[in-house]
């Protein structure tokens, strides 16, 4: 079995007549296949709630003469994203419809309530601290996310310009985004968001940063991520959604516990930089007031 679309169509075809310890790793696997080419066997158990065993155990049962074989399958699997994408569309399909509408919209809930648990007990929150305190501490602050990173990378900018006014979004447009980094030094600060299957511009961008000097901040999805090897700090998120493509939502918790930590330290020049900043958008008329004509 060469393919990791069809491991997953085995796994489910399986799942239900394995033993318990097999049928748990099974159901993980089919929930979180990335995990399988993201994480160590050790970790990616205990993640799974299994032994290291078991998982060995359940290659066999697909058929692969070791873990490592299965393991490299689901990564292969990673660098196909036409077929990683349309595999999960076409399984979200297949799905059974029991339940109806309030099924999906319950497992979308728990699952991203899940990754939300599991970040919490992943990242220390000295850790995010900390790279608060880089963030305040960086002479600019630039924010890279591109493609279906873009929205996060939007609003972690956007926040972050109500009280840093230096804070850059490199954007892409019009093909300028390597004219936005001019200048980046080793004062200054890069927070690059960026999942499998990586925009190949968003590397390039954060090795020309680095090669300036400048200090990096990463949003990934495991150690071997093109942009974590040389990041000051990296922050490791889990990206499987309850559709066929990945969430965000993981990554905006940890970039809103970077603005919550950068407020709470900020004292009261920030405070005052948020009441001017949103004074000046009532005096512009940015909000809707009730009573105004349509």
């Amino acid at each position: 079995m060469t393919d990791a679309a069809a491991v997953q169509d085995r796994l489910e075809a399986i799942a239900a007549d394995l033993p318990p310890q097999l049928r748990t790793a099974a159901r993980f696997v089919l929930k979180e296949p990335a995990s399988i080419a993201l994480y160590p066997l050790r970790e990616l158990a205990g993640r799974a709630g299994v032994s290291p065993a078991t998982l060995v155990r359940l290659a066999g049962q697909l058929g692969f003469a070791s873990y490592k074989a299965f393991r490299d399958v689901m990564r292969d699997g990673l660098h196909s994203a036409a077929a990683r994408y349309s595999s999960g569309a076409r399984r979200l399909q297949e799905r059974p419809r029991r339940g109806g509408a309030q099924s999906v919209w319950r497992a979308a809930c728990d699952l991203h309530a899940a990754q939300l648990a599991e970040l919490s007990q992943t990242i220390p929150g000295a850790a995010v601290e900390a790279a608060a305190r880089r963030v305040a501490a960086a002479r600019t602050v630039y924010v890279l996310g591109l493609r279906a990173n873009h929205a996060a990378a939007l609003y972690f900018h956007y926040v972050l310009r109500t009280f840093r006014r230096d804070a850059v979004l490199l954007a892409g447009g019009y093909g300028t985004l390597i004219d936005a980094l001019d200048g980046i030094g080793p004062d200054d600060l890069l927070v690059a968001i960026s999942y499998e299957p990586y925009a190949r511009d968003a590397v390039r961008l954060v090795r020309h940063a680095r090669r300036a000097g400048a200090q990096l901040l990463a949003l990934t999805d495991g150690p071997w991520s093109p942009i974590a090897g040389d990041a000051d700090q990296v922050f490791l998120v889990p990206t499987a959604g309850a559709s066929f493509y990945q969430t965000m939502i993981p990554t905006l918790a940890v970039l809103e516990a970077l603005v919550a930590f950068l407020v709470r330290n900020g004292g009261q020049p920030l405070v005052d930089k948020v009441e001017a900043e949103f004074r000046r958008r009532e005096e512009f008329g940015v909000y809707w007031q009730d009573g105004e004509d349509g």
